[in-house]
């Protein structure tokens, strides 16, 4: 058997470099200069007596309410929603890129084959040939390493904006489903007040046929019962807003959703502990996914400032040819062959890469800064929303009391004429007026409830909606998982 070989580098000296190559590519990795997370307060600024631990706020927290509908409508809104589908194929998108990133890790290897069909040659006859190439950039200074480091991190992030997507869908449901709750429970407050007006405009009307009232009194009433009546519109249309944002949150066109049938406010979430704002590093996925952005341009800097070096790139050509196939393999011709390339002039391109990835880095600590700064915040605005919405509750629920107290005062002293009737139209206004505030403050105190619960993060659900995504396989393949935690 004949074999030719063609050396770019005499076979003794290439065997002898090898090994001084790889040791010097596993020696020679890019490492970020390493950042240090935000150092956050050893507590809030306030703190509210929890019914429920810190744990409340990892778990499905909606499940309080025992309302099926609602877990229905809540599963099939993390399943259909639009927005949540298209976070979710950014994410796919990102983990494409995360895997293109790391390609020049491995060797890249193409096989070409053909017969050669010259003039005159027969059917079935002509030379075959058969070639393949192979190429592999050692990966010395480690730019390959660091771009698909920066890749993963990159794929990471987007799969924390999912669970941020899932985080905030939910909420929104929950919210609107305490919203469109509280509206009905307005709606037949307003109408028992419409009954009791039209009682009151009956009883005024007899008064008035035997004398004792006067036409004033009459009329004032009828204003009153139109004024109460002017207000339902706008609570049944809101109403339809609600059930309209509900149909779209769950991935259905209006005319297709089934309203859930909650008629009242139903009880208080359990007031979850605050734990401690460092949580919040773990807990929100916001600030999760711009950490992991951090780490990713941080390595993209290392790649940029890594491709400024010389590298080196390994070779080989293989080439046959036979007139049959079982010739192929007796003639042939080997290439192998090392080749050091360094940039020497590129008109300050590579520098200027360098410096942008730095300042993508540094723009990207920024946003994570922001990140972490609002989300103390909301939880902060959420503690206070909840303290001081309590208070405002037991607030007029006295004024309420005495409000009632004071109506019943005012019709006792219209009854045996000691006042005119303005007395008790005033006192049963301000009574109907407390108790739709009182509705309404309910509604707010709940909505602050939910507002809590999303702003401590809630992570820890969202597993089930990572299930569906890519997100499981690319954690455990390779001992990526590992990189998520040295990033974080």
């Amino acid at each position: 058997m004949k074999r030719k070989y063609k050396h770019s580098l005499h076979a003794k000296g290439l065997a002898l470099l090898l090994p001084s190559l790889m040791l010097l590519q596993a020696g020679c990795t890019a490492v970020p200069d390493g950042r240090d997370p935000l150092q956050m307060s050893s507590s809030y600024s306030r703190s509210l007596d929890s019914a429920a631990g810190y744990d409340a706020v990892r778990g499905q927290y909606w499940r309080e309410f025992g309302d099926d509908a609602l877990n229905k409508l809540v599963e099939e809104a993390l399943k259909d929603n639009p927005n949540l589908e298209r976070v979710r194929q950014r994410l796919l998108q990102a983990e494409a890129v995360a895997k293109k990133s790391g390609a020049d890790l491995y060797p890249s290897v193409t096989v070409t084959g053909g017969r050669d069909l010259g003039r005159g040659t027969a059917a079935g006859s002509g030379d075959l040939s058969l070639s393949g190439a192979a190429s592999y950039e050692l990966d010395i200074w480690g730019k390959n390493r660091a771009s698909a480091k920066s890749g993963k991190l990159d794929a990471f992030g987007a799969a924390e904006d999912l669970r941020a997507a899932a985080v905030t869908l939910a909420a929104e449901i929950i919210q609107d489903w305490l919203r469109l709750a509280a509206l009905r429970e307005e709606e037949a407050l307003l109408n028992r007040q419409i009954s009791i007006n039209e009682n009151v405009m009956e009883l005024q009307q007899a008064r008035f046929s035997g004398g004792i009232a006067s036409a004033l009194d009459v009329l004032q009433q009828k204003e009153v019962l139109a004024r109460v009546r002017a207000q339902l519109p706008d609570v049944q249309a809101g109403q339809a807003l609600a059930l309209n944002r509900l149909a779209v949150l769950a991935g259905r066109s209006p005319a297709e959703f089934i309203p859930p049938d909650q008629a009242a406010l139903p009880a208080l979430l359990p007031l979850p502990g605050a734990g401690l704002p460092s949580l919040l590093l773990e807990e929100r996925p916001d600030i999760r996914a711009a950490w992991l952005r951090v780490s990713a341009a941080d390595w993209a800097k290392e790649a940029a400032a890594a491709d400024r070096l010389p590298g080196v790139n390994l070779t080989a050509n293989y080439a046959t040819m036979g007139a049959a196939f079982g010739n192929l393999f007796t003639n042939w011709a080997l290439t192998l062959a090392a080749s050091l390339v360094a940039p020497v002039m590129d008109g300050g391109t590579r520098v200027a890469e360098t410096a942008r990835q730095q300042a993508v880095a540094d723009e990207r600590f920024q946003t994570y800064r922001e990140t972490v700064l609002n989300a103390l915040k909301e939880v902060e605005d959420a503690l206070a929303q909840n303290k001081y919405q309590a208070d405002k509750i037991t607030a007029v629920e006295e004024q309420l009391e005495a409000a009632r107290n004071a109506l019943a005062q005012a019709q006792i002293s219209y009854t045996n004429g000691s006042t005119d009737y303005l007395s008790v139209l005033n006192g049963l206004l301000n009574v109907q007026s407390l108790e739709r505030q009182m509705v309404q403050a309910r509604r707010d105190l709940s909505l602050y409830r939910v507002m809590l619960y999303r702003a401590l993060g809630g992570r820890g659900w969202t597993d089930t909606v990572m299930a569906d995504s890519a997100e499981k396989q690319t954690e455990t393949e390779n001992g990526e998982e590992q990189d998520v935690r040295e990033a974080l």
